[in-house]
C-alpha cells in the first residue's frame, strides 16, 4: 500500500512496507553521506544505511550532516574561547544574516520563545527537550552562528549548566560537556557540548541551523 512519509518537511512517497535507510536516502534524493534519522517525541534515532526498518504512513525523518563528540581536551585555550567565529574568510555578512534569520524564523514554529541576538551573534532556545535520561529533562540551548557561517558548522553548542544523565540507578555528569574549555558563556550559566564536524561533512547547500537542531536531538540521545 501507498504510504507518504516526511524528510526534512518534504513529502516522500514510498510503496514498500519496509525500507533500510540507504533506500530511504534514495527515495528521498538524499546523499549517502548524510545521516538519516527518524524524529521522535525527545529525541532522533539513527537509521543506518543497512537497517531495515518498517515504515508506517505520515512517519517523520530528517537528515543532517555527520558530527562527532569529543573527549574532553587536554588543554584549555588560552584565552577568549569560540566566541562564535572560526578561522579563515569571513562570509559575507548579509548572507549570514540572511541565513540565520530565515533559519530561525522556522526553528521558532517549533520551538516558542526562540530569540535572536540583534547582530545574529547567537540563537537561544528556551525550554529545549532532552533526549530520555538526562535530568532534568528540559533546558535552554544556545547556538552561536560562526562568522564564516553558514559555510562553517557552528563548534559545538552550548546547555544550560548543572545537567546530568542517568547511568542505571544514578545520575552522573555527561561527557563531552564543559564549563570551562571553548566557553565565553559560563558566566551566563552555560556548559559548552563538545559536537564537531572533524570529517568537514557540513554542506551549505544542505545544512542550516534547522539540521543542527536536528544533529543536537541525534547525539543528546546517543551514548557518551
Amino acid at each position: 500500500m501507498a504510504k507518504t512519509i516526511r524528510i526534512n518537511g518534504v513529502d516522500v512517497p514510498v510503496i514498500a512496507d519496509d525500507l533500510t535507510g540507504a533506500e530511504l536516502k534514495r527515495a528521498g534524493g538524499i546523499p549517502a553521506d548524510r545521516v538519516l534519522v527518524r524524529q521522535g517525541r525527545d529525541r532522533n534515532t539513527i537509521v543506518p544505511d543497512g537497517q531495515r526498518i518498517r515504515i508506517a504512513d505520515g512517519e517523520v525523518f530528517a537528515h543532517h550532516a555527520r558530527h562527532s563528540k569529543a573527549a574532553e581536551p587536554a588543554t584549555r585555550p588560552s584565552g577568549g574561547g569560540s566566541g562564535g567565529s572560526n578561522s579563515g574568510d569571513f562570509a559575507p555578512s548579509n548572507l549570514r544574516h540572511r541565513r540565520v534569520r530565515w533559519e530561525a524564523a522556522q526553528l521558532a514554529g517549533g520551538y516558542p520563545g526562540l530569540r535572536v541576538a540583534d547582530d545574529d551573534s547567537w540563537v537561544i532556545i528556551p525550554d529545549f527537550r532532552l533526549p530520555a535520561g538526562w535530568f532534568p529533562d528540559r533546558t535552554t540551548v544556545l547556538l552561536v552562528p560562526p562568522l564564516t557561517y553558514p559555510e562553517s558548522a557552528p563548534d559545538g553548542f552550548y546547555l544550560g549548566s548543572q545537567l546530568q544523565r542517568r547511568d542505571g540507578d544514578r545520575l552522573v555528569s555527561p561527557g563531552h560537556y564543559f564549563q570551562g574549555h571553548k566557553n565565553p558563556y559560563a558566566d551566563l550559566g552555560y556548559f559548552w557540548y563538545c559536537l564537531e564536524d572533524t570529517g568537514h561533512n557540513w554542506n551549505a547547500e544542505h545544512d542550516s541551523l534547522i539540521t543542527f537542531v536536528e544533529a543536537i536531538r541525534t547525539y543528546l540521545g546517543t551514548a557518551d
